[in-house]
């Protein structure tokens, strides 16, 4: 899924698969990665109290990056399989992902959401300044999402990682100050809901102890503007890190009349929060806690408008009736507030290398946000990093 990247470095962006490379003069290289990872678990249904198999993050990814020359770069992502996080018991959670590369719809470049490809660009570094072109994740702050995607349990995000189509075409352009602390980039992309473009703002930096990433981002949601503002902070100290994480997603007051003919699932306005802590053991061992919490604007015009002869009342999507049904404020109530919590653990097995690691992960994750409680889960799984050098 998302993957934040930090599209103003580009020795971040452009040399992570290659750190094995010779030091040479001309700064080309590359490498491939390829990611494979198997999770299984059990989810318990508290609904139906029952206890069903959970496939958490199994998936398979290619990643292909490295450097043209001093100043050229570039990174391709693909995501030929992944398993259903959140289904219990489905023949068909596993699957691959839809081959979709050329579904666009120029003169916009609007991408389908399925597409098998999470990013693909190129980037240009004259002196500190960076240009991203190409399909990359869009400028919305947040640490939680500067994990790739295979390294992140779905039942331990936020229901804003799960949900957001990040990766949009575009072009960023990214000045790293002298001191090269901070970076402050601008950027210009097609949105999530094909519906035109979207324009983000973000800010990054490292100061001492504390690291931020803070952003804007205004997009279009059926022809009404809508903004996300991400605000990404996180403190180190040794072997122990801190990240506290809050997304605000709301829309513009001015037009929140055209709202009143479309039918909305209640993650549409709210906020979101998000918070982590970490022990790393040298290497060897990483242990964490993270907790989430989702709450959405009751006084958002959700639902269904008189135009439909049907009140201005909150509605959710009912899957045994196929369609959305209208909720009393009470149920709303319980619908505006979700919670997840869990810990994790990750375990290197290899003498000098990540590249083998084990996961174990428990806890509390909301399965079905339109049915407003979480459910006890368990996964363990492993993740392989075949890295291959190709030139």
């Amino acid at each position: 899924m998302k993957k934040f990247l930090v599209v103003c470095a580009a020795a971040t962006l452009c040399c992570s698969l290659v750190r094995a490379q010779e030091a040479e003069d001309t700064g080309r290289g590359a490498g491939l990665s390829i990611i494979p990872r198997l999770d299984v678990g059990t989810l318990y249904n508290i609904e139906t109290e029952s206890f069903g198999v959970s496939f958490g993050n199994t998936s398979l990814y290619t990643l292909f990056e490295g450097n043209f020359s001093e100043k050229w770069g570039f990174s391709l992502c693909n995501h030929w399989a992944q398993a259903d996080g959140w289904a219990a018991n489905l023949p068909e959670a596993f699957g691959p992902a839809t081959a979709d590369l050329y579904h666009l719809n120029v003169p916009f470049l609007q991408n389908n959401a399925n597409n098998f490809i999470d990013w693909a660009y190129v980037t240009f570094s004259p002196g500190p300044f960076t240009f991203t072109l190409g399909k990359q994740p869009q400028l919305m702050g947040g640490f939680e999402f500067d994990d790739y995607d295979f390294d992140v349990n779905p039942f331990l995000a936020s229901a804003f990682w799960n949900s957001y189509t990040c990766y949009q075409w575009g072009l960023t352009a990214a000045w790293t100050m002298l001191s090269e602390t901070s970076t402050l980039s601008l950027q210009v992309t097609t949105n999530a809901w094909n519906d035109g473009v979207s324009f983000a703002i973000g800010w990054d930096g490292t100061y001492g102890p504390y690291s931020m990433k803070w952003s804007v981002l205004e997009t279009t949601v059926y022809e009404t503007p809508e903004f996300l503002v991400s605000l990404g902070n996180r403190l180190e100290f040794g072997s122990f890190t801190f990240s506290a994480d809050y997304f605000n997603r709301c829309g513009d007051p001015l037009y929140l009349e055209s709202y009143k003919n479309k039918v909305y699932e209640p993650a549409g306005f709210g906020h979101t929060v998000v918070a982590s802590a970490t022990y790393d053991f040298d290497g060897k061992w990483d242990i964490g806690v993270k907790g989430v919490w989702n709450g959405y604007d009751k006084t958002a015009p959700y639902g269904r408008s008189a135009a439909n002869s049907l009140p201005r009342l909150p509605y959710r999507y009912d899957a045994e009736a196929g369609q959305p049904v209208q909720v009393d404020e009470a149920e709303f109530a319980d619908i505006c507030q979700t919670f997840s919590a869990g810990l994790w653990g990750s375990w290197y097995p290899l003498r000098d290398s990540q590249a083998l690691r084990v996961q174990l992960a428990a806890g509390l994750a909301e399965i079905n946000p339109s049915q407003h409680y979480s459910c006890p889960f368990a996964t363990l799984g492993v993740t392989w990093n075949w890295e291959i050098k190709l030139w």
